[in-house]
């Protein structure tokens, strides 16, 4: 591995004995702490900041305290420096970023210490005197605006139960306006409920579906528009939704493909939201189109749930449009701490700042819209699949769709269980993102409307 050459020369130079490890240690296998530097930057510059992996930063304790409003710093300025430093990444040598360095609290009384080591995706496992040398010559400040984000929630309660008691919990916290005291349920779509009330109907034609559509402007464009996109390559023009069904989609995933739509149309994003709603379904199609492939490729009979696979896929992220409409207020705040926390999963980034996680959310809506079971626990699961109630086909293969998606390889396999070799599964997914990557944004363009 190339180490940084000024990295190198300070280690040098303090004659320490140290240890790189090529990626993070399983926990069995480290006995110490796992150190996260987080920059971050408001109107008056950048600081760093050191805490513990399982940790996150809460940026409104940290603003209150300091008076400083920080967010997590731009790509651009992150670049800049990091070049500047001739680094692929953040490095726990703290002096070297002559950044104002602050440090948690909780980063304490462990045996060995791991810190990003500039070089992506390694560590450098260093001893408590050696940390104190680091801290030290950062003129480091000690400071206390970090929780334990490890989960704390799992078996407790039901969901339902943790959904109304989050909200009178954030009733009761002063951040500056009063939440709703009651959730509103947002009503079911016509076009949405025909298509449920279609699709328990063992003798419903292709007729009866195509008409639900042709009504719906926006979703009769989509699907016409998705059978005659490059993706599917039809042979001839496609000019009709009767077209689409019969010649193209087929009847299953026509109809899971306009519910997953129609629900999406539902809700909006606040207006302080990030980046709109065209990453949304970039990530839904995506993801979508990974688990029908995926589905596709198992034997018989679990590749005769490849359309509901696909369902699964477009509303596996629901409940982030769930969460800006139930919490327009913590939205923004929920955002730029999951910004800030990379290292953090996400579901315990909101469980620590609203009590309740999308997932749960979603799940908990879905069922009250009457969605069909194995689409509810698979998105509920989707992060957690081994917990889950009824660890399904989909729910398994949902998780491994996201893993495979975020750059992780598919080494899950003995845990999930799922009907196909890894590195086919690996194969699957990463040709579509080659290959298809460009139709698909071009289509997640259409859903934004």
């Amino acid at each position: 591995m190339d180490f940084p050459w000024n990295i190198k020369k300070y280690l040098d130079d303090h004659q320490w004995q140290f240890r790189i490890y090529p990626e993070m240690p399983p926990a069995e296998q480290f006995s110490g702490q796992v150190l996260t530097i987080l920059y971050l930057e408001d109107s008056l510059g950048c600081i760093q900041y050191v805490l513990p992996h399982s940790h996150m930063l809460r940026l409104h304790s940290l603003a209150e305290t300091l008076g400083r409003n920080f967010t997590c710093i731009s790509e651009e300025t992150q670049q800049k420096l990091l070049k500047q430093l001739e680094l692929d990444q953040a490095t726990g040598i703290l002096p070297l970023s002559g950044l104002h360095t602050l440090v948690d609290r909780s980063v304490s009384g462990s045996p060995h210490y791991l810190l990003p080591s500039g070089v992506a995706d390694s560590w450098l496992k260093i001893e408590p005197e050696h940390l104190e040398v680091l801290l030290r010559e950062a003129q480091a400040e000690w400071v206390d605006f970090a929780s334990d984000s490890r989960r704390p929630w799992l078996e407790e309660t039901s969901d339902e139960d943790q959904i109304l008691a989050s909200v009178q919990n954030l009733t009761s916290l002063r951040i500056r306006q009063r939440l709703i005291e009651t959730l509103e349920i947002p009503p079911l779509p016509d076009s949405a409920r025909k298509i449920l009330k279609l699709r328990l109907d063992p003798d419903a034609r292709v007729e009866e579906l195509a008409s639900i559509i042709e009504k719906d402007p926006s979703l009769n464009a989509q699907v016409i528009c998705w059978a005659s996109s490059p993706y599917y390559a039809s042979p001839a023009p496609v000019t009709t939704v009767f077209d689409a069904i019969t010649r193209v989609l087929g009847f299953d995933m026509v109809m899971n493909m306009t519910l997953g739509l129609s629900l999406g149309k539902t809700l909006s994003l606040p207006k302080d939201g990030p980046s709109g709603l065209k990453p949304y379904w970039e990530q839904a199609a995506m993801t979508a189109y990974a688990m029908q492939r995926l589905v596709q490729a198992m034997p018989k009979p679990y590749s005769r749930q490849a359309s509901t696979a696909y369902l699964c896929g477009l509303l596996h992220n629901f409940g982030f449009l769930i969460l800006g409409h139930l919490f327009p207020l913590h939205f923004s705040v929920v955002c730029r701490h999951i910004e800030a926390n990379p290292h953090v999963p996400i579901s315990n980034i909101e469980y620590l700042l609203l009590g309740v996680t999308r997932n749960q959310l979603v799940s908990w809506l879905l069922q009250t819209w009457g969605m069909p079971e194995e689409v509810v626990i698979a998105i509920r699961y989707q992060d957690m699949p081994n917990i889950a109630p009824e660890p399904t086909l989909l729910t398994r293969t949902l998780h491994l769709s996201l893993l495979i998606l975020a750059g992780n390889e598919a080494d899950e396999f003995n845990t999930l269980r799922i009907p196909l070799e890894p590195e086919k599964a690996n194969r699957i997914v990463n040709e579509l993102l080659e290959e298809q990557s460009a139709t698909l944004k071009s289509l997640a363009t259409q859903m934004v409307g």
